[in-house]
């Protein structure tokens, strides 16, 4: 029998794919909490569900069932089976969108409330496993609105950790001939570490999970891995469909792509290693690792669509986000940020017709023009001489791309 239990809160390909599979193999319990019952039926008739794992090294994607969990809704008749659960398991994983955490900073809420007039002994350690900027922030004050008496407070404030990850394994949808397969799928590939905030545990590190890798200035490692993971992912993505690609995987075999990126990348890497003061030696010790290729593979492969590199085009093209972010601290640094700007040249031409957010910027780009969807969705200053710099360059490259027509 299973003693060591972690709550995931979000049961979708972080949750199944990632979390589940790092904490499973070291023999936790592992207690999904979805949001939508017909899920959880599903994942409760069925008993399992399958993970699609595209393997790192390249040698293809393998297949395997995942089973032994409990699974709970966090809304309606099952919600409060959640909070009680929550009230005493000390690991919890959140791994959802951002329409999702006001409902989970409540939830979570509630419990540490209860769990403090209870005086509940132990401590609650929960893994921020988003791809946000200052999460740890969101969730307390979430979780702060529930708390009414100093005792709750206190016990929030000694008691409960709030764990920043960077989430580097990565996750997408599976294909129409899977899911009919499992309506529950979910693709992954295998990277083998989850790097963690160690200071900002409560109770012990689990060293009983290998994957867990502890880290610290996470501040700083938060924004590196989204302007250089993300940033490859949104620079190769919006070249790769400019192009016509369909599979990120096809973007990424294609030498004139995979060329772009690494220029981004090296641009990026210059402007991150000056703005931090940090030496190659500490950035490599939250670096996403790069994993040996097996003899014939060019990448790893995936089904993963280039559409996803951009959902949620407004909040991407962002001033903090994973290519301006990038960009201005070249800017600052004494570096042009030439392949970078390019990049989000390339993404406001996104077009995802089932994209609210691109559908708005291209019509924006359309009404107002390039300059001004620049400057409003990138959030620059028009009172920086560098900023309005990096506006030029952007339009600029955005130009020549449209010249032909």
């Amino acid at each position: 029998m299973k003693t060591k239990q972690i709550a995931l809160i979000g049961a979708g390909k972080l949750g199944k794919g990632y979390v589940a599979d790092l904490f499973g193999k070291a023999g936790y319990e592992v207690i999904l909490m979805a949001r939508r019952q017909q899920q959880v039926d599903v994942l409760r008739k069925q008993g399992y569900y399958t993970v699609y794992v595209s393997h790192e090294d390249g040698s293809g994607i393998s297949e395997k069932r995942v089973s032994g969990y409990q699974v709970w809704c966090s809304e309606g008749e099952e919600r409060e089976k959640c909070i009680e659960i929550l009230m005493h398991v000390p690991l919890v994983s959140i791994q959802i969108y951002d329409n999702g955490f006001a409902a989970a900073g409540k939830l979570l809420g509630e419990a540490i409330a209860r769990r403090a007039e209870l005086k509940q002994p132990g401590t609650m350690d929960i893994l921020l496993v988003l791809n946000y900027s200052q999460p740890e922030k969101i969730f307390s004050e979430y979780i702060s609105r529930e708390l009414s008496t100093e005792q709750q407070r206190v016990y929030f404030r000694e008691k409960v950790g709030l764990i920043r990850t960077l989430a580097f394994r990565g996750g997408f949808t599976p294909t129409a001939e899977q899911l009919e397969k499992d309506s529950e799928a979910v693709c992954s590939s295998d990277y083998p570490e989850l790097p963690v905030e160690q200071s900002a545990f409560r109770g012990d590190f689990p060293k009983d999970v290998p994957g867990l890798l502890p880290l610290d200035r996470m501040d700083e490692r938060l924004k590196i891995k989204l302007w250089t993971a993300n940033m490859q992912g949104g620079a190769i993505g919006s070249m790769g469909k400019a192009m016509g690609y369909r599979f990120y995987n096809q973007a990424l075999e294609d030498e004139k792509i995979k060329k772009f990126g690494k220029k981004c990348y090296e641009e990026a890497l210059y402007g991150i290693l000056h703005m931090f003061h940090m030496s190659e030696e500490e950035f490599k010790k939250g670096e996403r690792k790069k994993i040996p290729l097996v003899p014939g593979a060019k990448s790893r492969k995936t089904t993963d669509l280039i559409d996803r590199q951009m959902l949620g085009l407004k909040r991407k093209l962002g001033r903090e986000e994973r290519l301006i972010g990038p960009a201005m601290a070249c800017m600052q640094s004494g570096r042009l940020p030439y392949f970078l700007a390019k990049a989000v040249a390339y993404a406001f031409d996104f077009n995802i017709s089932t994209d609210p957010d691109s559908v708005e910027v291209l019509q924006y780009v359309k009404r107002q023009g390039i300059q001004k969807a620049v400057m409003y969705y990138c959030q620059l200053n028009p009172e920086s001489a560098e900023e309005r710099m990096l506006c030029q360059l952007i339009c600029g490259h955005y130009e020549d791309m449209h010249f032909i027509e």
